[in-house]
């Protein structure tokens, strides 16, 4: 196994390999090291970043108890040979950051509200803890926020070592241990967790931690958070955002969040009365255009092509239509793309399904439903009129006139 650096010290950002392994690995390249600094992905801990010689390395990970640095062409060097490596520094100190945050987030949990955490995934964005507490609101949420944030502030220091599994007290563990001698990461007078990442020397590099939103998931309260520089770049957004929606609205940052909630009415509102609208103009419309139907045999039947509507308002004349008996309707709507639909009343033994597919066809598009009611569509808009025609051609015949 590699020798690992980034157990030793978080902080080093350089090192001197040898290299032992060169392979392919899914149309990718892996390189193997006697000693490396890069952190692979384990622990819910993303990997680092960062480059092998010239070489970039674009994730690392641990296949067969080996570290594997991926890259994406086939190295310059060769095994035996000694290279020189960099991680990514900011890739690898947000990660510190989120990891030991995380720690003291979920000590904090479990000294105000007696919530374990069971789960954690850290993330370049944003990170998670599972929490076996279901009901969770924000006051609480503050609680534990406020005095994960207290024992940064404090700047405690936060160290990490060896020791056999049954020589550490207060263990904060997330699962059964299987091992005998464990990596132990400690914040002084506060957390002791068995854990393998990298993290910051003290809880004051961790900078804000700020719980952003929770959810149920299974038997679990799913915790999102963000930590130092991803809760510098949350903030400024969010503040940036608020000032210049207060500025637009013309009131203050502390009325933003009435403001948006009776613009949300107030859209809801405005939502219906178009709706209500809408559906008066379809049933116009309908009424309009029954002038241009025509008697084939004894069922009334509609074909119309409005070029300047939509499908929702085709969809909306047609059934109301065929809401009438022995009628049928094919009706298309569009420009750039056309729409179409085909419908029949109920009392009518029509099968709208072979004129919907042979439109469709002539559109260079498709088309289904049901046999009382098709839809479909295609990008051939000058075909839309023969298209109508040959299906009203279809119908005569299926009509036996």
């Amino acid at each position: 196994m590699s020798r690992r650096l980034y157990q030793e010290d978080s902080y080093r950002t350089r090192f001197r390999a040898r290299v032992e392994d060169i392979f392919k690995h899914e149309n990718r390249y892996g390189v193997v090291l006697d000693v490396t600094l890069f952190y692979p992905e384990s622990g819910g801990q993303p990997s680092d970043r960062g480059r092998l010689a010239d070489l970039p390395i674009l994730d690392v990970i641990e296949l067969d108890n080996r570290i594997a640095h991926i890259a994406a062409h086939k190295p310059a060097f060769q095994v035996g040979d000694e290279v020189e490596g960099e991680i990514d520094w900011e890739r690898r100190f947000v990660n510190m950051q989120q990891h030991t945050g995380q720690h003291i987030l979920s000590q904090a949990f479990l000294r105000k509200l007696g919530a374990r955490t069971v789960g954690s995934r850290l993330g370049t964005e944003h990170s998670t803890i599972d929490v076996d507490y279901l009901v969770l609101d924000w006051e609480q949420a503050a609680a534990v926020e406020s005095l994960a944030n207290r024992i940064v502030t404090e700047n405690r220091r936060v160290k990490t070592y060896e020791a056999a599994r049954g020589e550490v007290k207060d263990l904060r563990v997330k699962k059964p241990l299987d091992r005998e001698v464990l990596r132990i990461v400690e914040v002084e007078d506060f957390d002791k967790s068995p854990c393998g990442g990298t993290h910051c020397s003290r809880t004051g590099e961790v900078g804000l931690i700020k719980i952003l939103r929770w959810e149920k998931v299974r038997n679990t309260s799913r915790i999102e958070f963000i930590c130092g520089r991803l809760a510098e770049k949350d903030y400024f957004w969010k503040s940036r955002f608020i000032v210049e929606l207060a500025q637009e609205l013309t009131t203050k940052d502390t009325n933003i969040p009435n403001q948006i909630r009776n613009l949300i009415e107030e859209n809801r509102g405005l939502r219906r009365q178009i709706e209500t609208l809408r559906a008066e103009l379809f049933s116009f419309q309908a009424r309009d255009l029954e002038r241009q139907i025509e008697r084939i045999k004894d069922v009334e039947v509609l074909v119309a092509y409005l070029e300047d509507s939509d499908i929702e308002a085709i969809r909306a004349i047609a059934m109301d239509v065929t809401k009438s008996p022995r009628r049928v309707a094919l009706l298309a709507a569009g420009r750039d793309r056309v729409h179409v639909i085909f419908s029949r009343s109920k009392d009518l033994d029509i099968d709208m399904r072979p004129l919907i597919t042979a439109a469709c066809q002539m559109l260079e598009g498709r088309g289904g439903g049901k046999p009382e009611v098709c839809q479909g569509g295609g990008r051939k808009a000058e075909a839309t009129p023969k298209a109508l025609e040959q299906a009203r051609q279809h119908l005569i015949e299926l009509l036996g006139t």
